[in-house]
């Protein structure tokens, strides 16, 4: 009788909290790109990051003989951008609540989120006061953060899960 509280554990870590980080990530993913085309800050900021990286790539593509290495350089770095900002700060707040046993709406959203705005800041690694876009863009990571929290908290089920009573036999046999 004990291995039925044992197997839902093991199905909720091998099969729900990775579906759930799944779907969060998305979420958040799409959360961003429409962040990144409705918001005017942000839909500048990220055309010219993306007008000017194109240009650059393109440029060095032409510029050498074997362009495979330059272009996976470009792949690899656009992945780690992605982890950094849009996996890592979900997939670390999840671990944490799991070992935790945290389950509350507000610790999933505003943790993540605020991990997520903090990325770039930790990143960079140097002591100075933001400027007005820097914040701009740390909210919108932040919203992003948020979202992921959200929907990761929704699918999980978003309370303790339920512990096993101990039964009349077990209690009175002892």
């Amino acid at each position: 009788m004990r291995t039925l509280p044992l197997c839902a554990g093991m199905i909720r870590w091998l099969i729900l909290i990775p579906f759930a980080l799944l779907i969060a990530i998305g979420a958040s993913g799409t959360f961003f790109l429409i962040a990144t085309i409705v918001d005017p800050v942000m839909a500048v900021l990220t055309g010219d990051t993306l007008f000017v990286g194109f240009w650059s790539l393109v440029d060095a593509v032409f510029a050498a003989e074997d362009p495979g290495p330059i272009v996976e350089d470009a792949f690899l770095a656009v992945g780690r951008i992605i982890f950094t900002l849009l996996i890592f700060p979900p997939l670390m707040i999840a671990i944490i609540s799991e070992v935790l046993g945290m389950r509350s709406l507000l610790w999933y959203a505003l943790a993540t989120g605020v991990l997520t705005a903090a990325v770039p800041f930790i990143l960079r690694g140097s002591a100075r006061v933001a400027s007005p876009a820097e914040l701009h863009v740390s909210l919108v990571l932040c919203l992003t953060g948020a979202v992921a929290g959200l929907v990761y908290w929704a699918i999980i089920g978003g309370r303790e899960p339920k512990r096993p009573e101990p039964s009349e036999s077990m209690s009175s046999g002892s």
